[in-house]
């Protein structure tokens, strides 16, 4: 996610009360909300804004009254699977109409997001990715928008420990492109090559795999999570605090000061899909100050694009095997030598440099 560091996702959220947004009565059951109660609410009360995006959540609504609401406000519609989308030449331009239960919103959003949105120009960099992602969620809760990431996290957790469990049964190929399903063999290849009793996550973004390894492994003393972006932390730290997770920990760290090595030195350190948000300069001095922290390995994943660096997560560079390889190479000159290299094909490529 691309968010402004002095912004938390919560503060970027609004709860809409636009005379624009067509008033369509609905019900929510105990299941629909984070409360308790049922009561009826209406389309206001479940739409959230984040920059110039406004989502509303139309799950168990009259979406064909809601369809001809914002048809008669001048809205152009455009359906898919998951989303509604509204544009017109007035304020507001933007809405996004989406039918998510709370319980299948997590990380596989994403994926719908660029399959279904971005061919109509929506996501054009990061920043227009964040706020969406950001409207999307609090939109289940807009009053309570820490409560609505807190159910993201939760189900996207919930979805990654099931995975895992399915892939140390028996590893299975991937049946798609969904981000869950991408990090879960890629996490479950993290469980396995790990050593030593610290780990780090370089660019942890949320925070799930500092999680997922702390309640893996309760033999690790420390596991910590490091990301430029903190937006995440507060809801992680509540979900360890939950498990009982006392050997973890998470902090701010832009992997390109030298306040990096301030951390101290770990047994296993991890910098997955990491690399390609960084120029290929910046990549050498990310490398650079992340190489003499590794104890015993350093476990590096791409992933691989075609044509152009993603604008929309904010990639810069394009990786292949060969390209990943010798970024391995200038690591083992890093160390004099002093370690070995192997390759993988795991979600897209995979590296492990050894001491």
């Amino acid at each position: 996610m691309a968010m402004d560091e002095e912004q938390t996702i919560a503060e970027r959220c609004q709860a809409i009360s636009s005379s624009a947004i067509p008033h369509v009565d609905g019900r929510f059951s105990r299941a629909d909300t984070l409360h308790s109660s049922t009561r009826k609410v209406s389309v206001r009360e479940r739409s959230c804004t984040s920059g110039r995006i406004i989502a509303i959540n139309a799950h168990r609504i009259n979406l064909a009254l809601l369809k001809q609401r914002l048809e008669e406000g001048g809205y152009h519609l455009h359906e898919t699977p998951h989303f509604l989308l509204c544009l017109r030449a007035e304020e507001p331009p933007t809405l996004v109409v989406h039918w998510f239960a709370p319980s299948e919103v997590d990380a596989n959003i994403g994926q719908y997001f660029m399959q279904e949105l971005k061919p109509f120009g929506l996501l054009t960099e990061p920043q227009s990715y964040g706020d969406l992602f950001a409207a999307v969620v609090c939109s289940l809760a807009p009053r309570d928008p820490q409560g609505a990431l807190y159910l993201y996290a939760a189900n996207t957790l919930r979805r990654y420990q099931h995975n895992l469990l399915v892939e140390q049964a028996q590893p299975v190929a991937l049946a798609n492109d969904a981000p869950i399903d991408v990090f879960s063999a890629l996490y479950c290849r993290v469980y396995e090559l790990q050593k030593g009793e610290t780990f780090l996550d370089a660019g942890c973004s949320f925070g799930f795999l500092p999680l997922l390894m702390a309640e893996r492994f309760p033999s690790l003393r420390q596991v910590v999570g490091v990301d430029i972006q903190t937006d995440s932390f507060a809801i992680v730290r509540r979900l360890a605090q939950e498990r009982g997770l006392t050997n973890i920990s998470f902090a701010q760290v832009d992997l390109l000061s030298d306040g990096v090595s301030e951390l101290g030195n770990f047994d296993t350190v991890t910098l997955l899909h990491v690399l390609e948000h960084f120029t290929a300069e910046e990549m050498y001095r990310v490398l650079a100050r992340l190489l003499p922290m590794v104890a015993q390995r350093l476990i590096i994943a791409v992933p691989y694009e075609r044509e152009e660096p993603e604008a929309a997560y904010g990639h810069q560079q394009l990786f292949s095997r060969s390209r990943l390889e010798a970024v391995g190479a200038w690591c083992l000159q890093r160390w004099r030598d002093q370690g070995r290299m192997w390759y993988e094909d795991c979600a897209d490529g995979l590296i492990v440099l050894e001491r």
